[in-house]
């Protein structure tokens, strides 16, 4: 089974939990519903794979990510690491195999020394405060979806604000952008598309030495 696609059901399941906010129907807490509320990245932040190919779409994704960060390794660097060259690959590397590529330390051209980590959340996400932290702060994350890399760029959610200022979110549409020029983004919606068609979310963190 492909790793991106593992341990959908038991996630999946987790994911309809939270994407359902079942304690605004507690008898003890009343909460005010503020609905359709959206967060949305700067579509000018994402960049497109130089050939569509599921690696340089991948490649692209991480170059998009490290850039916001001020790390300058461009999609060609991540192909070469991945492949060898700058080959076309219609299949995502493993996670285990992208990991081992990504988790390490980096030299710069500027002569920094930057430790990379990839973080990978399988499944549809159960943590809707995180991504839409995310996407108010302006942070590029890549959604899986079918098996393609797309740019989470936005979604539209109802809020519930309890009493006591708690806050409970309930994803309503996400909407995801090609990694590949010239080719229309896809939006994920509640009720119509089904949550295990989502592989994954993929980020990356840097720390600088």
């Amino acid at each position: 089974m492909n790793p991106w696609l593992c341990r959908t059901g038991i996630l999946l399941l987790l994911a309809l939990v939270q994407l359902v906010p079942k304690k605004r129907q507690s008898p003890h807490q009343a909460y005010l519903l503020k609905p359709n509320q959206t967060a949305n990245l700067d579509a000018s932040k994402i960049i497109p794979a130089k050939q569509k190919c599921e690696n340089w779409a991948l490649a692209a994704g991480l170059e998009a990510m490290l850039r916001e960060q001020n790390v300058a390794l461009d999609q060609s660097f991540w192909v070469m690491r991945m492949n060898g060259g700058e080959l076309c690959v219609s299949d995502l590397p493993s996670l285990d195999s992208l990991a081992r590529l990504v988790d390490r330390e980096f030299v710069l051209d500027d002569g920094r020394h930057v430790r990379l980590q990839l973080n990978f959340t399988p499944g549809a996400p159960t943590n809707i405060d995180s991504l839409l932290a995310r996407l108010k702060r302006e942070q590029i994350s890549l959604m899986l979806w079918r098996g393609h890399p797309y740019y989470l760029v936005g979604a539209t959610y109802d809020e519930y604000v309890g009493r006591d200022g708690s806050r409970l979110f309930e994803i309503k549409e996400l909407r995801l952008a090609n990694t590949f020029a010239g080719i229309p983004g896809v939006t994920f919606e509640k009720g119509r598309d089904d949550p295990g068609d989502i592989g994954g979310v993929v980020t990356v963190s840097v720390v600088s030495h």
